[in-house]
């Protein structure tokens, strides 16, 4: 009951401060935003899905990406432009979005353009829904294997204790929070197929699995935990080909509705760019052979274990997860070392703008599950006391160092992307700085630049 409870307070919360911050008053879809959700209006209001003639005009009048006509779109031969950002987000903001658009031409107070005040309230309300919805698939997840405390305790960390609260209230309309909800259901029907083996859970996989890859391309590195849950020796490894065998036609039956969501996007790419499978990060890339593991996770520019101390917390519990059932931790283990190798393998490590990793906000769901065995040998295992509670003050702690460190990033007290050690220790916590002369401290465009790893 506890867990339900902690979802209803983060749900009452983020939609208070969505209405008390009115962040939907300033346009919220600019930059990498306004691309993911693009498909949108092209499709329903202005119709040019090709060309996307209308782009430069509501650019100059909402500010979208500043003085950059073309920011998220390149030419094509054929005269098209194309969409560098996958398909995926605007699914979850589509029900928000015609929601707001019947509204607009209903009541002719606003424009129906598509960036006007409701659509921007859509676009905020449909991320909130969605990171609930994850919660709620987390829980049920959860609750599975720990009982209502430990889970209530992971929810509350999750919840509160990382920049999932960050790009929920405060930065909403990214696709992260959108994966965030995908990973959830991700475990919750993983478990559910190897414990029913019934259809709709394997279908249910196969188009979540689907709407990964059109969201987040990279973020296929997913399909590590479906495909090797829970095999932990060379005896589970070979049950699991027999298992594959007798229900192949169930899984050839999944890998067709999988390849039908990826059809979705490659159909985009088809239709702009003439190729069913195209690159669109031109000029972007991995470079699998450097990546930047220790400044991504530690760094003071951006490091996610220093700005998100609960998903340091949660590395630690790998050697809890292993001793509450060693069946869980391999598959787990996996996928955090490909994604943490691939995410910081991008020759843009940190991101751009944001606050902590924003790359890394999805992998929070399969976080949960090493954290909440370190949490359940916090409160039933450990004897001493006063160790108890020293664990559980740190935790406590680190939730509200990442709510506050939430505000510094959103008045701009922490940088978005130039943080360094004396910036970062000059405003810790403080609220009431003079941002002009603690620009000094922080990185300049030269060393930003040189931060860049060479695409190979």
């Amino acid at each position: 009951m506890k867990s339900w409870l902690l979802i209803i307070a983060f749900s009452i919360i983020s939609v208070n401060i969505v209405f008390n911050k009115a962040i939907f008053r300033e346009n919220i879809f600019k930059w990498d935003n306004s691309w993911y959700y693009l498909y949108l209006p092209a499709i329903f209001i202005y119709h040019d899905l090709g060309y996307l003639q209308f782009y430069p005009k509501v650019n100059k009048q909402y500010n979208l990406s500043d003085d950059i006509e073309w920011y998220g779109a390149y030419k094509q031969a054929n005269g098209k432009r194309l969409n560098k950002y996958a398909v995926g987000t605007c699914i979850f903001e589509l029900p928000f979005f015609l929601a707001a658009h019947l509204y607009c031409l209903a009541l002719n107070q606003y424009p129906a353009d598509g960036y006007s005040l409701p659509y921007c309230l859509a676009g905020v309300l449909a991320t909130v829904f969605w990171v609930i919805l994850g919660l709620i698939y987390l829980r049920n997840f959860l609750k599975k294997y720990f009982d209502d405390n430990v889970t209530s305790f992971t929810i509350l960390c999750i919840a509160f204790g990382t920049n999932l609260y960050t790009y929920t209230v405060f930065c909403p309309a990214m696709s992260h929070p959108y994966l965030f909800f995908l990973f959830s259901s991700l475990l919750y029907y993983t478990d559910l197929w190897y414990t029913e083996f019934s259809r709709r859970s394997i279908y249910s996989l196969a188009f979540i699995l689907g709407l990964i890859i059109i969201t987040r391309p990279i973020d296929i590195i997913g399909i590590i935990i479906p495909v090797f849950w829970k095999i932990h020796d060379f005896n589970s490894l070979k049950e699991r080909y027999q298992l594959i065998i007798r229900k192949k036609q169930d899984v050839l039956k999944a890998l067709f509705i999988f390849f039908g969501v990826c059809l979705l996007q490659m159909s985009y790419w088809k239709f702009t760019s003439g190729h069913w499978i195209y690159y669109s990060y031109k000029g972007e890339g991995f470079n699998f052979l450097h990546p930047k593991i220790l400044k991504g996770l530690f760094s003071y520019q951006k490091g996610w274990f220093l700005y998100t101390p609960i998903a340091f917390v949660s590395m630690c519990g790998f050697y809890s997860l292993y001793h509450y059932d060693k069946r869980l931790a391999p598959s787990i283990l996996i996928f955090f070392f490909l994604m943490i190798w691939s995410v910081f393998s991008w020759y843009m490590w940190w991101y751009g703008g944001g606050f902590s990793c924003r790359a890394l906000i999805e992998t929070l769901a399969i976080a949960a599950m090493p954290l909440a065995a370190l949490i359940k040998n916090i409160l039933f295992i450990s004897k001493k006391h006063l160790i108890k509670h020293v664990y559980i003050a740190i935790l406590v702690l680190f939730i509200f160092l990442n709510i506050f460190q939430s505000y510094q990033f959103i008045y701009e007290i922490i940088s978005w992307d130039k943080m360094t050690r004396t910036s970062y220790w000059r405003v810790f916590g403080k609220l009431n700085v003079d941002i002009k002369e603690e620009s000094k401290y922080l990185m300049n465009d030269r060393e930003l630049n040189d931060e860049l790893i060479p695409v190979k």
